[in-house]
This record gives structure tokens, C-alpha cells and sequence, in this order.
């Protein structure tokens, strides 16, 4: 037990260690976890989070090397050396000396004094080795101390990679690999603990043999929460949008380019702003300044004037195609099977309906088409005079 004035005991900082990660505050001793009912919570600036994805997998063959959690995304991470300086005021002998009441031992190895924290720093050549476009600016400068930052500046933590030969890894050496100088093994009795927060490290046993000097690691480049929240709120974060098979909503900024990789099949409406939209990959087609896309008579995909109507195939757009429960020219007998729809159709596109239930086409099916405007029913079973028989299609 310390004496009162010099110092917590490791029962009070365990407690309001544990009871922080449970959501609980901590005000005695004398409580379990389930015995305290004030919440508490561990606080967070958007400006320190994380706002865009992590890579997975990374590698440490080229230093400054950029990585991004998916094929032509945003590099979010760069592989980059550090300085490693002792902090001031963390030089003690670990296994002799008190504090308070309490010894320092504490199941330490016996060991020489020397310092126990250290601090990360970028190196003084990084802005003309590294390929990041934003170095020269903020924290990304060359002799940045990381911790000074306050969280502008961070190391990607070991969690965000796999189980199995994670990369994540801080790599602590006694020196520059090319002045000689050796790799400390994680599994070295030194026992250290970094701080990826804020390139801090820990060194619980110290060891004159294994004192780190230099390191290399993974240090985060992508959008920080606040930034990549203002940006969507605004609309200026959404540059490009591409993709085979998708639907785009309210697209809206001072400016935004849609790249459209497969036009017929891309919904797109509400395209608002004060600025410019750029639709690009579009077919052929007259495109009108609007808020709709449509297809014309050839099946491009292009800006129209109104809902129903495309500037490329003079007002007749998809919508003004799609017949809807459409009669046919003749009625059925008992005995015709060929009948005819109001206007050509585009193959594929028909729904015939027998006194409402759909029919499936196909010739061990209900009928066959018949282009470019004619259906012909299973002669074994054609539609008597008392049915009604409807057909839905798009227009060819």
C-alpha cells in the first residue's frame, strides 16, 4: 500500500483500468465492475479517426511505399523509417529504488539504469524520399516528432492486418540497417510496448545491447473523420463514381464526375448543384442539360428533357416505350394461336398475361415469339373466346 500523496497502487489503477473498458467510472475500491452506476467512456476527436479504409495486407520490401485498401482506392498508408530518441525523465533503474511504499521491482529483471521511453521522429529526409502528396505540410515534415502532433500524426496498429503474418509490426533496430545495426526480435527480453497513437515505446527491461535507435513502420495518409465527414455532407468528397452495374442518387457539389463503365445499365436522378456534373462514358447520343437519363431508339443511354422524353430519338423516351398491359389486334377464338401486338417489341423485353397469369415463353413452353411484333401460343392449347390476354413490353 503507498503512502497517501505518493502514488496510486496497481490495485486502483487496475481497477479504474478495467472499469474504464467496461463503460464504468471508478469511485472505490471497495466496487466491482456491477457495483458502479456511473458511466464513463474513453473520448474521441473525429480529427484523430480513421476516416477512410485500412489495407489489409501490406508489405515492407520499399520503404515509403503507398497502400490502399482496394484496387484504384485512395492510398491510405505509407511504409516509412524513423528516428528513435530516449525521452527525457524516463531514465531509472527498474529493478531497485522505490515509489512511495512501493518498489519498482515488481517482478522486473534485474538490469542497468537507462531510459525506459522513447519517441518516434520522422526522419530529416523524409519530404524528399517519400511519394506522399501531402507531405511538406501539417505533421508531414521532415524531424516530426510523432507524440507532438496529438494525434495528427499516427502509426497503423497491428489490428488492422490479419491473424498470420502481420506486417503491421513496428521493426525496432540498434541502428541504420546499412550503418550496422541489428534488429530487435519482438520476442527480445527487453519487453517493449508501443504506442501507436502516438509513437511512443515502452521498454520494461532495460538492455544496453538492445537500446532502439531507428525503426520503420506503417504511418496513416488517408482522410481523417472530420474531413471525410465535411466532405460528404458538402458533396465535395464524391470526385469520381464508376462502376458496371449501379444506381447514383442525388449526386450533388461544386463539381462531381459520374464515369459511367456500362451505360445501359445506370440509373441516375436528382443530379443537383451549384457547379458542374460531368457525365462521361456515355454512348452516342444528344445530350440536354436536365436531371434525366433515358434510352433512345438504339438503346443509348442519354440526357433527356423531361421524364419521358430523349433529346436522341425525338421525345420518345424509354418510358414513353415501356407499353403497359397492352391488348392485342385479335381476340381470341378457341382456335387462332398467332396474334399481334400493338407495335414492334424489343426481344426479351414482352410479359404475356392469360387471363392474368404470366405465360413463360420458350417452344416447349406457353408460346414463341414471332418478330418483330407477333406471339404464337402451344397450338394444343389455344386461348378461348371468354379469355383475356394482355402483353407489357418495351417498344423496339
Amino acid at each position: 500500500m503507498a503512502v497517501p500523496g505518493t502514488g496510486s497502487t496497481n490495485q486502483s489503477l487496475t481497477f479504474a483500468a478495467a472499469k474504464k473498458l467496461q463503460g464504468k467510472a471508478h469511485t472505490s475500491n471497495l466496487k466491482e465492475v456491477y457495483n458502479e452506476t456511473i458511466p464513463s467512456n474513453i473520448q474521441l476527436n473525429t480529427s484523430t479517426i480513421f476516416g477512410q479504409p485500412i489495407p489489409t495486407t501490406v508489405s515492407r520490401n520499399v520503404l515509403y511505399q503507398q497502400f490502399s485498401a482496394s484496387n484504384g482506392g485512395p492510398a491510405t498508408v505509407e511504409f516509412v523509417e524513423f528516428y528513435v530518441q530516449a525521452i527525457a525523465g524516463t531514465s531509472y533503474d527498474a529493478n531497485d529504488g522505490t515509489f512511495g511504499d512501493v518498489g519498482f521491482a515488481g517482478g522486473d529483471e534485474a538490469q542497468a539504469a537507462g531510459s525506459h521511453g522513447y519517441q518516434l521522429v520522422l526522419t530529416s529526409s523524409y519530404q524528399s524520399t517519400s511519394s506522399y502528396s501531402g507531405k511538406g505540410s501539417g505533421f508531414f515534415v521532415n524531424n516530426q516528432v510523432v507524440h507532438q502532433s496529438n494525434g495528427g500524426l499516427q502509426l497503423v496498429n497491428p489490428l488492422f492486418g490479419p491473424q498470420s503474418n502481420n506486417k503491421y509490426d513496428l521493426e525496432l533496430f540498434t541502428a541504420h540497417p546499412e550503418d550496422g545495426g541489428l534488429k530487435i526480435p519482438t520476442t527480445s527480453p527487453a519487453d517493449f510496448l508501443v504506442d501507436y497513437f502516438n509513437g511512443t515505446i515502452f521498454v520494461q527491461d532495460f538492455l544496453g545491447n538492445a537500446v532502439p535507435r531507428y525503426a520503420r513502420g506503417f504511418i496513416y495518409i488517408g482522410k481523417f473523420a472530420n474531413t471525410a465527414i465535411t466532405e460528404a455532407a458538402s458533396g465535395g468528397g464524391l470526385d469520381v463514381i464508376s462502376g458496371s452495374i449501379a444506381t447514383y442518387h442525388r449526386v450533388s457539389g461544386s463539381t462531381s464526375t459520374v464515369n459511367l463503365l456500362d451505360a445501359d445499365r445506370v440509373e441516375a436522378r436528382d443530379i443537383t448543384g451549384t457547379g458542374e456534373v460531368t457525365l462521361s462514358g456515355l454512348s452516342a447520343g444528344t445530350a440536354v442539360t436536365t436531371k434525366y437519363l433515358a434510352l433512345d431508339s438504339n438503346n443509348n443511354v442519354v440526357l433527356t428533357s423531361s421524364a419521358e422524353g430523349s433529346g436522341g430519338d425525338n421525345g420518345a423516351g424509354f418510358l414513353a416505350r415501356y407499353k403497359v398491359r397492352q391488348s392485342f389486334s385479335e381476340n381470341p377464338n378457341g382456335s387462332r394461336v398467332a396474334f399481334t401486338a400493338p407495335s414492334n417489341y424489343v426481344e426479351g423485353s414482352e410479359m404475356v398475361f392469360r387471363d392474368g397469369m404470366l405465360m413463360m415463353s420458350g417452344s416447349s413452353n406457353d408460346y414463341v415469339l414471332t418478330p418483330p411484333n407477333k406471339i404464337t401460343f402451344n397450338s394444343e392449347d389455344p386461348p378461348d373466346s371468354d379469355e383475356v390476354l394482355l402483353i407489357t413490353y418495351v417498344q423496339s
